[in-house]
């Protein structure tokens, strides 16, 4: 039966799209208070700037930085800027951002199906696209607002046309397009430079010792790296989203504990968030096969320079489960070769152990769903409920240009709701006395309401700010979850 289907090109294209639109539909309507909520209100923040003051692309701003937007030390704001030109579509607003990622990875899940299915065969491109959409980080980070969705269907962009430009006649439109998607998907997530790894792996494998002094090889990295340079040191002027200066980023990396982050990541971040335990069988069969039997260039380059630069990464990469997310392709590229190369070996088993054979296969492949839905079930429950009437709140008690000063764990989260320009920060981290120093001071910039949960210190009766302002007044807005203030001076 799977030869009548992978005979049908156009149907398997459609089994991709099939998979991939399945496992995106899941909360795609949903708040975007699930797992990362910090990060994709970051993003849906920016994005609604975008559409409501009408910026150009190359002003990204953030309302969290005080009583005025301030330019945003972001990365390259592509996906950010759509979400804000699509804002008033259908009234969908902030659901756009969730359709653009689930629509970027749909096509990354095609594209994806083309490339193996010229690298391998289509057999093993039909396995290894759709798995590579159920795979767990793909399953939740291809519908999230992020750019992580977009920066991934770039990257298999660049590799698919640098591949095509390399091609006899060394056509310049594959060249450009290769080009383009490099600066896109590095202009959004800086790590994702590693691409210049299989890329160069793709060179070599074409023309041998040519690429080294191929010049259109160095002109589409100058091109391509020099626009993201370029986008770099335009936005580190602003304030800080993303790591955008050299020292940020040394912060996060921890190289004291890198032997810990480095087995982390090959016992638990791979087998758990990218392959799946199921899906490691297949892996390790389509592995030895490409990386080991045939040492391809062009895949030991992608993999091991993956591979390589989350190990790089040492703690950043540790902490932020989405940086795994660009081994999910290569991953499901050898693991589409792993289930076509046991699936040939099953059908020629003798009759009396075809069926065992079978059996054994089409269980590994459902434990890749399955260990999916297991591992990340719980990234999809929403939190801080008490910011869903939060925009009413504060459209009954304040203007639109009134500052506020929100006590929240993240700094974007609760001003975003509230759809007011401020400053943020975690009072119940602080001790009482720091606790109203800084509020003495926001005041002083001209904070005019307060906005907190309705815990610690703004708990009823016994926190220490819901002391201090109950004193002076009743709150102006208090539904028992979320309550807010006016400030003085």
């Amino acid at each position: 039966m799977i030869r009548k289907v992978v005979d049908r090109r156009g149907l398997c294209l459609a089994i991709v799209a099939f998979f991939s639109l399945l496992v995106h539909a899941k909360g795609l309507a949903a708040p975007l208070l699930d797992y990362h909520f910090h990060r994709q209100v970051n993003t849906a923040s920016i994005a609604r700037r975008y559409w409501s003051e009408a910026l150009p692309i190359h002003q990204p701003r953030v309302d969290w930085n005080g009583p005025s937007d301030r330019l945003a030390a972001t990365e390259l704001p592509v996906y950010m800027w759509l979400h804000g030109k699509l804002w008033p579509v259908a009234g969908l607003g902030e659901k756009w951002g969730r359709i653009l990622s689930a629509a970027a990875s749909l096509l990354s899940a095609l594209l994806l199906f083309i490339l193996f299915e010229k690298e391998f065969d289509r057999e093993a491109a039909l396995w290894g696209a759709s798995l590579f959409s159920i795979l767990p980080v793909e399953v939740y980070f291809g519908r999230t607002v992020q750019p992580e969705a977009t920066a991934l269907l770039a990257l298999i962009g660049s590799l698919w046309f640098w591949s095509r430009s390399l091609e006899p006649g060394r056509p310049w439109g594959a060249w450009a397009g290769a080009v383009f998607c490099a600066f896109i998907a590095v202009g959004l997530k800086l790590p994702y430079a590693h691409l210049l790894v299989p890329l160069a792996g793709l060179a070599w494998r074409r023309l041998g010792r040519r690429a080294f002094s191929d010049w259109r090889m160095y002109a589409a990295g100058l091109l391509s790296m020099g626009g993201v340079i370029a986008w770099y040191l335009h936005a580190r002027r602003g304030v800080y989203v993303v790591p955008t200066h050299a020292d940020e980023y040394t912060s996060l990396l921890d190289y004291s504990r890198l032997p810990y982050f480095i087995q982390f990541q090959v016992l638990s971040r791979f087998p758990e968030l990218v392959m799946t335990y199921g899906g490691l069988v297949f892996f390790a069969v389509g592995a030895r096969r490409i990386l080991w039997e045939k040492r391809d260039a062009f895949w030991l380059s992608w993999f091991f320079g993956v591979v390589l630069h989350l190990f790089a990464m040492a703690g950043y990469s540790h902490s932020h489960e989405y940086t795994a997310l660009p081994l999910a392709p290569v991953a499901a590229g050898l693991i589409g070769v792993g289930v076509a190369r046991l699936r040939g070996k099953a059908a020629a088993a003798p009759p009396r152990r075809r069926a065992l054979a079978f059996s054994g296969l089409a269980l590994l492949v459902l434990a890749i769903p399955a260990h999916s839905a297991l591992r990340i079930s719980h990234w999809y429950r929403q939190g801080f409920e008490f910011v869903a009437g939060a925009g009413k709140a504060a459209a009954a008690v304040s203007a639109g240009d009134d500052p506020f000063l929100t006590n929240c764990q993240a700094s974007s989260v609760l001003l975003y709701y509230l759809n007011r320009r401020g400053w943020s920060g975690e009072l119940d981290l602080l001790p009482a006395a720091a606790a109203h120093e800084y509020v003495d001071e926001h005041i002083g910039k001209g904070a005019r309401f307060i906005a907190s949960e309705k815990r610690g210190l703004f708990a009823e009766p016994d926190g220490a700010m819901w002391k201090r302002f109950r004193a002076a007044g009743a709150p102006v807005w208090d539904d028992g979850k979320l309550v807010i203030f006016p400030l003085t001076r």
